[in-house]
């Protein structure tokens, strides 16, 4: 578990004590690659966090894939309409294991009860699920392709050695073709 758990204490300071009773909720499972964990209109009672691997998440829009998150070592997966309750333009959500996985799930309601016992781990989930909002929001409304591009090579080199390329593209908002041009005239 040392990547959940530098994930955790990387974002905030947790109490030992805090963390260990987090950790004792977590169950593993291992998962083969191309795996689609999360289907459409299936309700899945738990979070994610990834040990080993990486996954996308993506939705379906007029018979097209569009890739709307990349979680690897250390990060969350979890059925949007899950977590959060119907959420109108999920109901075709699908998360998908890119690599054979070694997952550690907890139940939602189980997270739950912890957020509203121990602030610590409350603080935790919304510090990650604000800085996915504000990346979502930045590349949608502030960044051009090339600067897309740039920022997001910048932070997950890895990703690009990992992930099908037409993920990256989907994800980022280009074609392939300018995917394929931007990592040519960038270096």
């Amino acid at each position: 578990m040392d990547k959940i758990i530098s994930s955790i204490t990387n974002i905030l300071n947790i109490d030992d004590e805090i963390l260990t009773k987090f950790l004792s909720y977590l169950h593993p499972m291992t998962v083969p690659k191309k795996t689609i964990l999360i289907r459409p209109l299936i309700t899945d009672e738990n979070v994610y966090i990834i040990e080993k691997g990486i996954a996308r998440s993506y939705i379906m829009i007029n018979e097209k894939e569009v890739t709307s998150w990349f979680s690897k070592e250390g990060e969350l997966i979890f059925s949007t309409n899950s977590f959060y309750g119907k959420t109108e333009g999920y109901e075709n959500e699908r998360v998908q294991i890119l690599e054979d996985s070694l997952l550690y799930y907890i139940k939602i309601s189980d997270l739950e009860e912890l957020c509203f016992q121990h602030i610590e781990i409350s603080n935790w989930l919304r510090l990650l699920h604000q800085k996915a909002f504000v990346e979502m929001e930045r590349y949608r409304l502030c960044m051009s392709a090339e600067e897309r591009y740039r920022d997001f090579y910048a932070k997950n080199p890895e990703i690009f050695q990992r992930v099908n390329l037409s993920f990256i593209a989907s994800y980022l908002g280009i074609s392939q073709v300018t995917l394929w041009k931007l990592r040519k005239n960038i270096k």
